[in-house]
């Protein structure tokens, strides 16, 4: 803003404190965009005028075509009216989503229309990057679209990444970026990627990521995102990766089809993954490693991977709540505890554990604590927990119909069970026998070996379903080891032929 006569409207007490704008060569004070203005109303007469503000401009990018093409072409059509109706707005014209980026400034949007673009984005200011014809702002009255809904504008490159991310408060909407290529021989964070946030804060929604030899989505150092109704899918290696403090946010999102993982958190990474599906990964779903790492999973789908469902390795903090764990080609849910005390107890809070492969839940070292779950239906144990330092909370669950022991108890420090609905698999003729609740702890632990089924009348139930071999009944509850030491008290063990 520039302002003719400087020294006729600049009243005595800002001349004072010198508060005023610069004088340019020429004569006019430039003035900050965060000053008030003091404007002459008459003689000697003066009124505080609005604070001044950046006009936001509106840049447009359209396909490259002819210009004898442009008139057939939709999308240049309405580009062209678009930007002439903008009038003062409208920063420009652009033909390449790169050329727009370099002419805005912080606060600015770039309109993509409809086309596929080749190129790579780099963005280092604040600006808002979004499809034309993509869904109105938050709050608005379109109907969101799911993660895999339709993109009409394509941004694709090869090399190091499609997109890297370098500022604060930007924001991405409505478009498909699509990598290939890349040094395929980096691991973790100096492997191929689609999206790549390094710094700063950025806000997707309604996108679609994928590499072909690498990651869609990685999140490193001080960067973070917000990923809201996209997909991350259909990637040589994994769907998100979150290293090296980075953070990453998903709500609503598709992390599916990946050749590895479909999260992979390590190195001090933390992930929030809400009401998204991760479903068909060569590898694990969802990979959590060392104690600096941080995962909250809450209402998350996560079935039919081809190995583990969730594996926790030495986690700082993991948080699996309010989801299903199903159909996965090896164990469910597996917590591997760290060497170290200062860890949090995995928490695995009101999930429905079912149709594994394997083991649903596998609780090896470390401490946790299981409340409300339905682990049923696996194909080997329901509850596997060992490690001489364990402690084991189990809680109002319901742990009946796997394949195998319902609960497998071996050299833990402590388990604790309480209210809990405990029954082994019905067995056919010719089967071997079955455990519900097995017990094997550690005779070298001694005293401090305790395990605890609570008499709080709550925990009713310790039993055995309908077997058809009358002649080799089930086991209601087996104690293996000498110097094990167990309490059971005020608890029914029904139809389990004996103790």
């Amino acid at each position: 803003a520039e302002l003719g006569g400087a020294r006729k409207l600049r009243p005595a007490h800002l001349r004072e404190r010198g508060r005023g704008g610069s004088l340019s060569r020429r004569g006019r004070m430039t003035v900050p965009e965060d000053m008030i203005v003091v404007r002459e109303i008459g003689r000697g007469t003066f009124k505080k005028s609005p604070r001044l503000t950046k006009l936001r401009m509106q840049f447009i990018v359209c396909p490259p075509v002819s210009e004898a093409a442009c008139r057939a072409d939709e999308a240049a059509e309405k580009a062209q009216v678009e930007a002439a109706a903008m009038g003062p707005s409208c920063g420009g014209l652009y033909y390449r989503v790169s050329d727009a980026l370099e002419a805005c400034e912080d606060g600015d949007t770039i309109r993509v229309y409809p086309g596929e673009y080749h190129e790579r984005l780099v963005i280092d200011k604040s600006v808002t990057l979004c499809a034309a014809d993509a869904a109105t702002e938050e709050g608005g009255e379109e109907e969101e679209e799911g993660p895999r809904g339709e993109c009409t504008v394509t941004i694709c490159s090869s090399g190091a990444s499609t997109v890297l991310s370098l500022a604060d408060g930007v924001r991405i909407r409505g478009i498909k970026f699509v990598h290939t290529g890349g040094d395929t021989s980096g691991r973790g964070r100096d492997g191929p990627r689609c999206l790549e946030v390094c710094d700063g804060r950025l806000v997707v929604e309604k996108c679609f990521f994928s590499s072909s030899t690498g990651s869609a989505v990685m999140c490193v150092g001080p960067g973070s995102v917000a990923l809201r109704a996209c997909g991350l899918a259909e990637s040589g290696r994994c769907g998100l990766i979150c290293v090296h403090g980075g953070k990453a946010e998903c709500v609503g999102c598709d992390l599916s089809d990946n050749a590895l993982n479909g999260a992979d958190v390590q190195s001090g990474g933390h992930v929030s993954l809400g009401q998204c599906n991760v479903c068909r990964n060569r590898q694990t779903g969802v990979l959590v490693a060392d104690l600096r790492s941080f995962v909250r999973i809450d209402g998350v789908a996560i079935t039919d991977n081809a190995r583990r469902g969730v594996t926790a390795q030495k986690s700082g903090s993991f948080v699996l709540q309010n989801s299903t764990v199903s159909r996965n080609h090896n164990v469910g849910v597996i917590g591997i505890g760290p060497w170290e005390e200062q860890s949090e107890p995995l928490r695995i809070v009101g999930n429905t554990i079912s149709d594994n492969h394997s083991t649903g839940l596998w609780l090896q070292r470390g401490n946790a604590h299981v409340e409300r779950n339905e682990i049923s239906g696996n194909g080997d144990s329901g509850v596997v927990a060992f490690g001489p330092s364990n402690t084991i909370t189990l809680k109002y669950s319901s742990l009946c119909n796997n394949a195998g022991t319902a609960v497998s108890v071996h050299s833990l420090r402590c388990v604790e069970v309480e209210g809990c609905r405990i029954g082994s698999k019905p067995r056919h003729l010719g089967e071997e026998e079955r455990t519900a609740f097995m017990l094997a702890m550690h005779p070298r632990l001694g005293k401090g070996s305790i395990c605890r089924v609570l008499d709080d009348a709550v925990c009713s139930e310790i039993f055995n379903q309908w077997r058809y071999d009358e002649a080799r009944p089930n086991k209601g509850v087996g104690i293996e080891l000498r110097g094990t030491h167990a309490r059971l008290a005020r608890n029914e063990v029904a139809n389990s032929g004996g103790l």
